[in-house]
């Protein structure tokens, strides 16, 4: 009956530690899972952190690229101002309509028998010309008085045949501004291109 008792007994200390040590695993298997997750939410808000200081600089990094592009800009219209000032300025500009019945390949311009610019023209230049675009050729500075500019076009005429042609313009420079525009332009009727050079 005595040794009974004993087992009895033995069996409910082994219990009871089993019990506790059970309950102690749990406790550090939990403890192990809560200390995992906060250091993946440490990591998730470092990482939050940082996405959100790069996206604040990225957008700072943009505002002052478009600041300098103003800037630029101001900066050559101040340029132009000094060097070209109304008074004295006159600009070249060049237009082509539709180009059906020329290719533009080149210009050279003369102002007062002095050759003054030259460009030779991409495709997608032409394509940008052809669609309405405007070009700066050339900008100086005149006296007033009478002036001479002549304007030599290169390029390939109907059928892809080589062409080229000038075309000449006299005028008075006044006070203000001067502005010139070599024209190219399509004649439906003749079925070829035409050359004209007109004052503003």
């Amino acid at each position: 009956m005595a040794l009974s008792q004993d087992k009895k007994l033995l069996w409910t200390y082994l219990s009871v530690f089993t019990l506790i040590i059970l309950s102690l695993t749990v406790e550090q298997a939990l403890a192990a899972n809560n200390s995992i997750n906060f250091a993946q939410d440490a990591k998730q808000k470092g990482a939050q952190a940082a996405l959100q200081t790069v996206k604040k600089l990225s957008k700072e990094i943009q505002q002052l690229k478009s600041e300098v592009v103003d800037l630029n800009k101001d900066l050559r219209l101040m340029e132009e101002e000094l060097l070209f000032p109304t008074s004295t300025q006159a600009t070249v500009f060049v237009s082509l309509d539709i180009g059906q019945f020329f290719t533009l390949e080149s210009i050279k311009l003369k102002l007062d028998d002095k050759q003054v610019a030259s460009h030779l023209y991409s495709e997608k230049q032409r394509q940008a010309l052809a669609r309405g675009g405007i070009q700066r050729l050339h900008m100086t500075n005149l006296n007033q008085g009478k002036h001479t500019m002549s304007a030599f076009f290169t390029g390939l005429g109907p059928n892809g045949r080589p062409y080229k042609r000038a075309s000449e313009i006299s005028f008075t420079k006044g006070k203000g501004s001067q502005y010139i525009e070599l024209s190219v332009v399509d004649d439906l009727d003749k079925q070829e291109p035409t050359f004209v050079i007109k004052q503003w």
